[in-house]
């Protein structure tokens, strides 16, 4: 009888899905600790006027073109997320049969889905059973698909037995842009380097300075910031995928994001590293990232940073701190000497990540903490000069 009624309603399924939907999509965009207000804000520039910032990311509601926009242009979001449903369930069947119930149809198609389940004090409390349960139960709703790992990734949370449903549109963090595929020592990751270049005040329309810029993660994002580039148009999201697509729709938001692009800085990015590791890895990535042009890299030690460098008005930088590089003392001199280069420069601004609030005084100016986060693991500062 129950297998009756699931066929029946594949079938129902099958037939009713068009590829649109009239009501808007539950959205939400998480993002590293500390990033909502930055995210928000970055949704509002891309033309969304009902989003909220909440404890660990961003909801608004939005058709197809703006799960596409968010996708493209979020710079500083981990996923884009379509909230399938809520739901109350204490016990296995209950939850099969209310997931079955879910508008799975424009997002499960021939590769099944891929599960992923995490239960907080409730009746429900292994995930491994919650996971195999909805996966039952999106193949019900759509047809017998195969239960695959890579497939279309639905993300279960259930919290004092309240149920949330959402399906991932993004696929690979939307972080991993595909232009670092070589790294240096101890990087920042994509989208806390944006993090970090929003909250430095830089106006993204004159020179700014990375003198430890590694494998060039922070001048490449400046460089996307200035250029209007969208961060994830050079890569493939897992909405392509899926039988909802609109592939007209997604090439008109491309298109639309693309036309504010500016085709090349009237400025320069400067980046620097006295490793020269670092130099060639920063030059592959921002050749991937279509930013080279845009950069003025070279090697040079940190007191030779602004030998090539005129009218630069801000430094943004991923000096080590903690337990990535180096003894204390060390460390503190080269805090020191990166004062000394903001100090012997009026008008430039600073900013800076360090996980050690007592080593980012030893820079020797005021600073305050506009940012803490979380970067591997570890509690991370961005301060900017006061």
């Amino acid at each position: 009888m129950e297998r009756a009624r699931a066929t029946r309603a594949a079938r129902r399924a099958r037939t009713c899905y068009t590829g649109a939907s009239v009501k808007p999509f539950s959205l939400f965009a998480p993002c590293a600790p500390g990033l909502e207000p930055l995210l928000l804000a970055e949704l509002e520039e891309l033309g969304v006027r009902n989003a909220e910032a909440l404890p660990g990311g961003v909801a608004w509601a939005g058709h197809h073109g703006a799960i596409y926009r968010a996708n493209l242009g979020l710079g500083l979001a981990t996923q884009v997320r379509v909230r399938l449903g809520r739901f109350r369930a204490s016990k296995l069947p209950e939850l099969r049969r209310k997931a079955r119930q879910l508008p799975w149809g424009p997002w499960v198609g021939e590769g099944g889905v891929d599960v992923r389940a995490v239960c907080k004090r409730s009746k429900l409390h292994h995930g491994g059973a919650v996971a195999e349960r909805v996966a039952q139960a999106a193949a019900e709703a759509v047809g017998e698909v195969p239960i695959a790992e890579g497939a279309t990734r639905v993300l279960v949370r259930i919290v004092e037995n309240e149920v949330e449903v959402s399906v991932d549109t993004s696929g690979e963090p939307l972080h991993r842009r595909g232009y670092r595929l070589a790294t240096a020592k101890a990087p920042l990751r994509e989208d806390l380097a944006r993090a970090l270049l929003r909250v430095s005040g830089w106006d993204a329309e004159s020179p700014l300075v990375d003198p430890m810029m590694g494998a060039g993660t922070i001048a490449i994002e400046a460089a996307l910031l200035a250029r209007r580039l969208p961060p994830g148009g050079r890569r493939r999201f897992a909405f392509e995928d899926t039988p909802g697509f609109d592939a007209p729709r997604y090439a008109k938001v491309r298109a639309e994001l693309e036309a504010k692009t500016r085709p090349a800085l009237p400025f320069p990015i400067h980046g620097s590293d006295r490793d020269a590791g670092a130099l060639e890895a920063a030059r592959a990535n921002a050749e991937r990232a279509g930013v080279l042009a845009d950069l003025r890299l070279r090697e040079a030690s940190l007191s030779d940073a602004f030998a090539e460098v005129d009218g630069a008005t801000a430094l943004v930088t991923n000096p080590p701190w903690g337990a990535r590089i180096g003894d204390g003392d060390a460390l503190r001199d080269l805090y020191a000497s990166l004062g000394e280069l903001v100090r012997a420069r009026e008008g430039l601004r600073l900013a800076f990540a360090c996980g050690d609030p007592d080593l980012a005084r030893a820079v020797g100016l005021p600073i305050r903490s506009a940012l803490m986060t979380d970067a591997g693991g570890t509690k991370v500062r961005f301060f900017v000069g006061a």
